[in-house]
């Protein structure tokens, strides 16, 4: 008789919580508590899914997790119910959320091409997508759209911007880029996202994918001759942040710069030489400027 429960990586696309985030909440926090089957891994029980479910939303409204682990579900609704934003669907945005509910991903696609061409790479990137995104995640914190629903829309638009991405003419210019995320960050869509903007800029960039071990990103550095490092960390992020940052700052070539952006970098209060906080996506040009025209000897 099997055991009652999803496994660690169902309840990852389940909740959209890295599989790395939930070991990390065990041991931290003592939950979730997964059952165990007859091999020894981890089953979770519905009620634990949606209570996960009812945490991100907590956490992407910018709560942190130790303030919900010891709240029951009832509490959690009552906390989400006090921090929902409310928010109007921007002009830019109209019609984005009918597609997304009608579970057409042909017609979704579309429309995003259609967006895309209409508006340009680079006011794609910067405007509509950051606007477009919020309202994603406020559909999914209010409970109006599902953890699939959001899944179909990444999907999407992921492919949008890969493709877009391989349209453009490759990048030969300094600085030489190399965009990854952190081993508890599997999120990929704010790389894309500033890929494209540095991709424009004429910069020479190098895409690792996500979740690369710490140890390995120095050496990567060294050996591809990289003058900066780009991570971005989501808002679900919860990794010590400024311990790590210090720990990779001291650990890549003296000469390279480390650019970080997406809002999970809200809470990083560490400033050392090198160490570039991008608030917004509208900032890296600016930034690419600013290496030009010092670039480190």
């Amino acid at each position: 008789m099997s055991m009652p429960g999803l496994p660690i990586a169902a309840v990852e696309r389940e909740t959209g919580i890295a599989r790395q985030l939930l070991r990390m909440w065990e041991r931290r926090y003592g939950y979730p508590m997964p059952l165990r089957d007859a091999q020894g891994d981890r089953l979770y029980p519905p009620e634990q899914v949606t209570r996960l479910c009812q945490i991100r939303r907590l956490i992407d409204m910018g709560l942190r997790p130790g303030r919900l682990m010891a709240l029951t579900p009832a509490q959690l609704e009552e906390m989400a119910e006090l921090h929902l934003p409310k928010r109007e669907t921007p002009p830019l945005c109209d019609g984005l959320l009918d597609l997304l509910r009608h579970q057409d991903g042909q017609a979704l696609r579309q429309d995003l091409q259609q967006r895309l061409q209409a508006m340009g790479l680079a006011h794609f990137v910067c405007v509509f997508l950051p606007q477009a995104n919020a309202l994603i995640g406020d559909a999914w914190s209010r409970g109006e759209i599902r953890i699939y629903h959001e899944h179909l829309y990444t999907e999407a638009l992921t492919r949008l911007l890969r493709e877009a991405l391989s349209a453009l003419p490759s990048g030969t210019g300094r600085p030489r880029i190399m965009l990854t995320s952190t081993p508890a960050e599997p999120h990929t869509l704010g790389l894309l996202m500033a890929e494209a903007l540095l991709r424009l800029a004429g910069c020479e960039c190098l895409a690792f994918g996500p979740c690369m071990p710490f140890a390995e990103m120095g050496e990567a550095m060294i050996q591809h001759r990289i003058d900066v490092l780009a991570l971005s960390f989501s808002v679900a992020y919860n990794g010590p942040l400024d311990e790590e940052i210090g720990q990779l700052m001291a650990s890549i070539p003296p000469a390279s710069q480390l650019w970080v952006g997406g809002a999970g970098t809200r809470r990083l209060k560490l400033q050392v030489p090198g160490l570039h906080i991008m608030q917004g996506l509208e900032q890296i040009e600016r930034q690419v400027a600013q290496w030009r025209s010092a670039p480190p000897v």
